[in-house]
């Protein structure tokens, strides 16, 4: 009996399957950044006073603690885009993409339902349980990302490249080790990356910058009730990654 608990103990040790524990960190880096900006983009429509600066602010300190929670195990990527740049610097493996796309997809997805459940109430008080992905009481662009009602299809694109592409370029760049920036530091400057592009290119669609961040929610909205309407742009999201890549 003993042999056999320590052969099942064996085989469950996480540490000893290094992609599992990779896969691992990436959904839960992602789980986390969804949490904490989800959250802040509801509170802020929900408070009196709520404000985009601070939801700018959120999502990039959830940004730096995701980092932290996933770096020392997965480089945190969190972010398909970011994972596509590694791939194309050969830092790793085609396969390896669409793993940490999966998890990062999952813990996207989780986070926001996380955040929808602990803001249910905040949601009552804006839409009165009408789960609606447009209009004075819609709610779902408190979770998943639309582009506001001026911008053109292609304003939209460029826009999604735009800001994928600074947060993309800006990773690899304080990632690089021929910067010698200390790892301890590389949280806190991502972080500041991810709030300095929320603050530039954030009002026109969202600043999804992140196929996870933008697809994991949207998946969640359709199945707590927003109905169909949330892929309506889900083309031009799809457009916007392929021409970037």
């Amino acid at each position: 009996m003993d042999r056999l608990r320590d052969r099942v103990s064996s085989a469950l040790r996480i540490e000893d399957h290094k992609l599992v524990r990779e896969l691992l960190a990436e959904c839960i880096g992602t789980f986390f950044l969804l949490l904490i900006g989800t959250a802040a983009n509801v509170q802020a429509a929900a408070v009196a006073g709520g404000n985009m600066t601070s939801c700018h602010i959120a999502w990039g300190i959830g940004f730096m603690f995701a980092v932290y929670l996933a770096a020392s195990v997965s480089g945190a990527h969190l972010n398909p885009a970011i994972s596509v740049a590694q791939f194309i610097l050969g830092n790793i493996s085609a396969w390896k993409v669409i793993m940490y796309s999966i998890a990062q997809l999952i813990g996207a997805y989780l986070g926001t339902a996380v955040s929808y459940f602990g803001h249910h109430d905040d949601l009552w008080k804006l839409d009165g349980g009408n789960r609606q992905v447009t209009g004075r009481q819609g709610t779902a662009g408190l979770f998943t990302t639309f582009p506001t009602a001026y911008m053109s299809t292609w304003g939209s694109l460029l826009d999604q490249i735009i800001g994928t592409a600074i947060l993309a370029g800006l990773i690899c760049l304080i990632t690089d080790k021929r910067h010698r920036i200390p790892s301890g530091f590389v949280p806190p400057l991502a972080g500041a990356v991810m709030s300095m592009v929320a603050m530039t290119f954030g009002a026109n669609g969202g600043f999804a910058i992140n196929p996870a961040r933008d697809l994991g929610p949207r998946l969640f909205t359709l199945c707590a009730g927003y109905g169909w309407e949330v892929f309506r742009f889900v083309m031009r999201w799809l457009l916007s990654r392929r021409l970037l890549i």
